[in-house]
């Protein structure tokens, strides 16, 4: 009787330990689905994407962006021509987590780019399918002077 109780207990501890592992394997494989990033110049294919949205629409955003700009010192200092591409990573929740920039002018201009950028609000967010995901988005700005 004693052989049988040990018994059933192994095979209930081996039965929760198999469970346990493969819950683990489940959530490591769903943490491994959060890291996709999606870009914004890759066709659908299938699938029903949304891409994240300025929370200003685009006429606040020109002059937030135009507002900054023309105050900006720096930008003020380089009045040579320059065209640079944005790259950002808008993360699930809304948020820029990285901006590179890309392009001629000088690394202080790129910079200021960047820091204007920094005080835009949230974007809403991003989804693949109604789940919320993440996207890398590209912007490209172009400077003229007279």
């Amino acid at each position: 009787m004693k052989r049988f109780i040990l018994f059933c207990l192994s095979l209930l501890m081996l039965t929760a330990i198999s469970q346990n592992s493969i819950a683990q394997t489940i959530s490591e494989d769903a943490s491994a689905a959060d890291t996709t990033l999606y870009d914004d110049r890759t066709p659908s294919e299938g699938h029903d994407l949304r891409l994240p949205q300025s929370a200003l629409d685009n006429l606040e955003y020109s002059r937030f962006i135009n507002k900054e700009f023309t105050a900006s010192a720096v930008l003020k200092k380089n009045r040579n021509y320059t065209k640079v591409e944005i790259t950002r990573i808008v993360e699930k929740d809304g948020s820029v987590s990285s901006y590179t920039v890309n392009g001629t002018g000088p690394e202080s201009m790129k910079t200021e780019l960047v820091r204007i950028l920094k005080l835009l609000p949230k974007y809403t967010r991003g989804t693949r399918d109604g789940k919320p995901v993440r996207y890398r988005m590209y912007q490209p700005f172009e400077f003229k002077y007279n």
